[in-house]
């Protein structure tokens, strides 16, 4: 497979009311026709953690959506039970309704005080649907470096990067989107909540984007509430990969050689 067809739902949330949002996501999706793979943005839902059984019955409906459009679906991310803790986690399904597992944000936000109720993630994995290896980066995890270079060096071509971002860090994101893309010769994926705000006010209004491996933002939204549809070229890695050997070259190199010795 060169080409995917790709639809990301940047989504007009509503803070307080998640039956409300699960509803108007699960009518977004059943309108969806004719692409491989869909992805939502974190916390669509809302903010308030789902219990053991709203995820039961969620992945239950996602999965008979996956089924009936036949298309493999990255459930986004959002806060969860699990046990007695609770993780920030997206779940990813296969055309046949399988769960092939979930991506935890590994590191949750100090700034908005994520780090006082969730957990630290435990699973990063990568995923492959028709031949395609991507991997699903939560929101802030996209700032770690080491993060995005570990999925790299596993052999993804895809990031996906669910997110609720402020706007006044957009410009910031799209740096950092562009910044991973090129350092690891992949496709850097944003999706992003809109119409929405943070606990402090800020205001969240889309802006999600894909960044190419040559360093060029080749798609970005508008502030609406969108189901956006797109292809991309996976063999413009390659292409990108043999003239910019970054991350194949840096591989090659022990930064941290114990036998170093100064030259003073």
């Amino acid at each position: 497979m060169v080409r995917m067809k790709i639809a990301l739902i940047q989504f007009a949330r509503s803070k307080e009311e998640k039956q409300k949002n699960i509803e108007r996501m699960i009518d977004l999706l059943e309108n969806i026709n004719d692409v491989d793979l869909v992805c939502l943005p974190e916390n669509w839902f809302g903010v308030e953690p789902l219990s053991k059984e709203e995820f039961e019955d969620l992945i239950s409906e996602f999965k008979k959506l996956a089924v009936d459009k036949g298309y493999n679906l990255l459930t986004g991310a959002g806060y969860m039970w699990k046990g007695e803790n609770v993780f920030d986690s997206g779940y990813v399904i296969d055309t046949k309704g399988r769960v092939l597992g979930h991506s935890d944000k590994m590191f949750p936000s100090e700034s908005v005080g994520e780090t006082g109720f969730l957990s630290d993630g435990e699973k990063l994995p990568v995923f492959e649907v028709d031949k395609l290896k991507f991997g699903v980066v939560v929101c802030v995890d996209a700032v770690y470096p080491e993060v995005s270079r570990s999925l790299a060096d596993k052999g993804v071509k895809v990031i996906f990067n669910p997110s609720n971002i402020p706007e006044n860090r957009l410009g910031m994101w799209k740096s950092i989107g562009i910044t991973r893309a090129v350092e690891n010769g992949i496709f850097f994926i944003f999706i992003n909540n809109t119409s929405t705000y943070y606990p402090d006010g800020r205001k969240v209004s889309g802006h999600s984007f894909v960044a190419s491996p040559n360093g060029e933002i080749v798609s970005e939204l508008d502030e609406d509430e969108q189901v956006f549809e797109f292809e991309i070229d996976l063999g413009k890695i390659d292409e990108v990969r043999s003239r910019w050997g970054f991350l194949e070259r840096v591989n090659k190199r022990d930064f941290f050689d114990s036998s170093y010795e100064s030259e003073s």
